[in-house]
């Protein structure tokens, strides 16, 4: 049996361009801060930033997209070099370990976010949008420090215009879950994932046209991320030191 916090879980959708023009009440907005920040994170550095905006002008001539609210979850190094220093320290750091461990702190807090909003009726959307085109007008627009900080990913909160016809599925045994250890598919298996993609509740229908996508998506509309990496200090091995 599922109680409330599973329920909630398992009813989790993505709204995608659907929002409608009402707004999230200023105490829910800040109920959902409150509650991604008490996502796990590595040695409790908490090394992110979440910058709210309420802005829809701003939102949709930056992203492309906009809803009630916009929470961009970014690295952040900056606010406790800062802090260092502030004390006569040094907040000395990988920039690889930074880039993962910041990366994975603030997707945590952002998912957490996720919940907390549909715990309180409010839709989302997580989105990559802040990677294509130049992801550097991101800094340019929310005044990100030019180094030591990376915006990771965007939660688009607000309330969808019509309810979901259906929740796309979403791969469980035998596709993502492994026991022990990790193997590579059967023939077998594979025909199984094939049909599994082509559900049209899956949203893919056509396995083979989305597989020729994402590559030529990431090629065309992210090429500019890896300039931006190490323009902010997170170098890449194939950079070299930036």
């Amino acid at each position: 049996m599922l109680n409330e916090t599973l329920k909630t879980i398992h009813n989790l959708h993505s709204t995608h361009g659907d929002f409608s023009d009402q707004p999230v009440s200023a105490q829910d907005l800040q109920t959902v801060l409150d509650a991604s920040v008490r996502a796990a994170n590595a040695s409790n550095a908490q090394n992110y930033a979440i910058v709210a905006s309420e802005d829809r002008a701003r939102m949709n001539e930056v992203f492309g997209c906009q809803a009630a609210a916009g929470l961009l979850f970014c690295v952040d190094l900056q606010r406790n070099s800062d802090l260092a220093a502030h004390l006569g320290r040094t907040y000395a750091y990988d920039p690889a370990w930074a880039l993962t461990t910041g990366t994975v702190d603030a997707t945590l807090a952002a998912q957490t976010a996720v919940i907390a909003a549909r715990s309180l009726g409010i839709d989302s959307l997580l989105t990559n949008c802040v990677h294509r085109g130049d992801p550097r007008r991101v800094w340019r627009a929310f005044d990100l420090p030019a180094r030591n900080c990376f915006p990771v990913i965007l939660l688009l909160l607000g309330f969808a215009k019509t309810s979901p016809g259906h929740r796309a599925g979403r791969l469980a045994e035998n596709g993502t879950i492994y026991r022990e250890r990790y193997h590579h598919r059967t023939p077998d298996e594979l025909d199984a994932l094939a049909a599994f993609q082509r559900a049209p509740a899956n949203g893919l229908n056509n396995p083979e046209a989305f597989f020729d996508g994402p590559g030529k998506r990431a090629k065309e509309a992210y090429g500019q991320l890896a300039p931006a990496l190490a323009e902010a200090g997170f170098m890449l091995p194939s950079q070299g030191n930036v």
